[in-house]
């Protein structure tokens, strides 16, 4: 399970109560936030990807398993799949559930400079559209300093994605996951096709940009039907070394 810009893997908290219990969700988080809060974050695409390889094996995947991304994690998620499938014999993404975004060939940058130089208020005003922050992080100093530098790096993460990795494709098989009231049109997620070897489909959660935790239920529902369930021979092994499959 990979974030979004900004974000920890609490946005996951919903969705990983809601899974059947023979999936093993595995959440990541990059570094600056969450457990690896004293860590400096990255600020390229490139170096996101490397981190959460790091972090995917140190969580002890391999074989066949799927990702969740979310918003700037359905980018990561998708450079994460192709890189490993350049590394034959490790871990491999089945399936990737590209989230709360639009498909790579489609995007534009965020910023027209670099966002490290972006100020507060630029950086704020691009995360409104896409929720932004919860007020009570903005009323608070020390809260709001910490929420736009995290920002700004992912921004930066996001934008390095987009010039130099948005062309990147993979053979997992592709189902994009958006809210109704996302800003997302339906040509724009259609785009993801594109981005696949294999199937795509597209299904839609009532709700906006944060729809997977208002809609946990149904997006557990969607999860477990596409992937394998657990049978007499064990198709990856998870984290905590148990059958079954890994998310």
């Amino acid at each position: 399970m990979l974030h979004h810009s900004g974000g920890t893997a609490r946005v996951f908290d919903g969705l990983v109560r809601a899974l059947p219990a023979w999936l093993e969700p595995v959440p990541l988080e990059l570094p600056g936030r969450g457990r690896r809060w004293r860590e400096e974050p990255v600020h390229t695409a490139a170096d996101a990807v490397s981190d959460l390889d790091a972090r995917l094996a140190d969580a002890g995947v391999t074989g066949e398993f799927a990702i969740f991304g979310h918003s700037m994690g359905a980018y990561l998620g998708l450079s994460l799949a192709a890189r490993l499938e350049q590394t034959p014999g490790q871990a491999r993404c089945s399936v990737l559930f590209a989230s709360a975004n639009l498909g790579p060939l489609r995007v534009q940058p965020l910023f027209e400079g670099d966002p490290l130089h972006a100020d507060d208020e630029e950086v704020l005003r691009v995360a409104a559209r896409f929720g932004g922050p919860a007020p009570q992080i903005l009323e608070n100093a020390q809260l709001r300093e910490h929420a736009v530098r995290l920002l700004r790096a992912d921004f930066a993460v996001c934008d390095s994605f987009v010039r130099t990795m948005r062309r990147t494709t993979t053979e997992s098989h592709l189902v994009v996951c958006c809210g109704t009231d996302d800003l997302f049109s339906d040509d724009q997620l259609d785009a993801w096709r594109l981005s696949s070897a294999a199937e795509t489909e597209i299904v839609r959660f009532p709700g906006g940009h944060f729809y997977v935790d208002a809609e946990a239920e149904a997006v557990a529902r969607t999860v477990a039907a596409r992937l394998p369930a657990p049978s007499a021979e064990p198709v990856t092994t998870t984290a905590t070394g148990g059958e079954g499959s890994s998310l």
